[in-house]
């Protein structure tokens, strides 16, 4: 009988303090996978438009051309201006 009450209460601790305790762990770490995946869902659909538009939209390439790869289109020139602080 007492054998059996000392597993019983063993059994308890192990099931309600450390299972508890796992539990609210699990809970926490499920919502911060929950959270990331979501923000990779919104990253992914903007990159689904983006793919969309470099398939199909000229102005769309000729803007990321020109803003990431620094190049220039038909009818464009650069000016290169130098400083006009007088050199000691």
């Amino acid at each position: 009988m007492l054998g059996a009450l000392a597993v019983a209460v063993i059994a308890g601790v192990v099931v309600f303090g450390k299972g508890l305790l796992d539990i609210r762990r699990l809970k926490s770490e499920r919502d911060g996978i929950l959270a990331s995946n979501k923000t990779l869902e919104g990253e992914n659909r903007g990159l689904d438009a983006s793919i969309e538009l470099l398939k199909t939209d000229k102005r769309y390439i000729g803007r990321i051309a020109r803003s990431e790869l620094g190049m220039i289109g038909r009818n464009e020139a650069v000016y290169k201006l130098e400083d006009a602080t007088p050199r000691p």
